[in-house]
């Protein structure tokens, strides 16, 4: 079977939507769809096509994200990734890896590629390595008593209507996405799609709800949430549903939560994407109160390892020869020096024995500060050749807070 991989053109969007909705399995409802539309880039859009017909599909989204340092570093956000169920296990999916990989290499773009996985055992013979996990946390709102957090009692919360106070909450978002490695910079759709309210997507739940937290009379944070009410012969169980939240200060995100977690008629509270270090975790009184689910997150490749490794920082001085493993981007192969701390960095090949030798795919997964390097070598994924050189990679790819994926693509 002859597979040619080429841009979709013009006709992207509309190709791309009928392909999602065979691969996947279902209907796309027209007003979600018209939210993804705002955001998708027909110019970065490619199909794998058998004869005239389009088998395969895969778009990138331009990113600016945040990678430790902190730094912003230009990243392709890599979705919309499908083959026809007609054409699966036939090489469709590893001729648009293999396409949009090289094709990012050769015209020097994004030295970084990420995505979100539908089935995540399939991306890392492609070179991905999960980057970032997510929390699913479910607050019993009969245990959810909080530890006193300082200055949260100052904190006002008050409600606001999601479209006038969108530039207002985008103004504390862009505040701290600097403070954690994964975090996006939203452009415009990206903005306009954190309020988009597609009722297709509610799930029974109320229409989006948006809270201020203000202090001195400034806006020091924001939640969007939904409410979902539940009557039972035996009483009300409802559930809050944070779809975000954000603040610039401690005391105003516990103020926020401690909103969230204690509404009346709500027996629980759930988000489905936090950090395994957010704070709210440490401030239950009792660890029980969350009933928590981990899973993976975001995954992360790769490109160009001299750039990538070249354009992040690193918690402690590194001095180090990595022998990288990689056999669907051969640039990659071989030995490469790299030298850096928290001011600058830099990555060149050597002709030098090896302290450590790794897939690529490991090094995505550490990439944006996950501690995962020293574990990767308990479990002998991560091969070291010079003693204690393990240990030192591993602390100074560990970022001081863990990486995060707050905007699902």
């Amino acid at each position: 079977m002859t597979i040619e991989v080429r841009p979709l053109g013009a006709d992207a969007w509309h190709q791309a939507f009928t392909m999602m909705e065979l691969s996947f399995g279902e209907t796309w409802p027209q007003d979600a769809a018209d939210v993804e539309r705002a955001r998708f880039e027909p110019d970065r859009s490619i199909g794998a096509f058998v004869g005239d017909t389009l088998a395969g599909h895969a778009a990138i989204y331009s990113f600016t994200m945040t990678v430790p340092g902190p730094r912003s570093l230009d990243v392709a956000g890599v979705s919309l990734v499908g083959v026809l169920p007609t054409h699966r296990r036939r090489g469709v999916l590893t001729a648009l890896m293999r396409h949009q990989l090289h094709d990012l290499h050769e015209s020097g773009r994004e030295p970084v590629a990420v995505l979100t996985a539908s089935e995540p055992a399939i991306y890392g013979r492609y070179g991905y390595g999960c980057a970032t996990q997510w929390v699913y946390a479910e607050v019993n709102r009969a245990k959810r008593a909080m530890r006193p957090v300082p200055g949260s009692d100052e904190v006002t919360v008050r409600y606001a209507d999601p479209e006038k106070s969108l530039d207002v909450c985008a103004g504390v978002r862009d505040a701290i996405v600097p403070t954690r490695p994964g975090y996006v910079r939203h452009n415009e759709p990206w903005r306009r799609g954190e309020i988009a309210d597609p009722e297709s997507e509610r799930g029974g739940a109320s229409a989006l709800r948006c809270v201020l937290a203000e202090r001195d009379g400034e806006v020091t944070g924001f939640a969007y949430y939904r409410s979902k009410a539940n009557w039972e012969p035996g009483g009300p169980n409802g559930t809050t549903i944070v779809q975000r939240v954000h603040a610039t200060d401690t005391a105003s995100y516990a103020a926020l939560w401690r909103f969230l977690t204690d509404q009346d008629l709500m027996s629980k509270t759930t988000h489905r994407r936090l950090s395994l270090d957010d704070p709210l975790l440490s401030w239950l009184r009792d660890p029980r109160a969350a009933m928590v689910t981990v899973r993976d997150g975001m995954w992360a490749r790769l490109v160009d390892v001299r750039r990538a490794l070249s354009e992040r920082r690193y918690t402690t001085p590194l001095d180090v020869v990595l022998e990288v493993r990689d056999d669907l981007c051969p640039w990659n192969a071989g030995r490469w020096h790299l030298a850096g701390d928290g001011s600058g960095a830099s990555c060149g090949r050597v002709d030098r024995e090896p302290d450590l030798v790794l897939d690529v795919a490991d090094l995505g997964a550490a990439y944006f500060g996950r501690p995962v390097l020293a574990a990767l070598g308990a479990a002998g994924l991560v091969e070291e050749r010079t003693p204690g050189s393990l240990a030192a990679t591993s602390r100074a790819f560990t970022s001081e807070v863990l990486p995060l994926l707050d905007t699902p693509f």
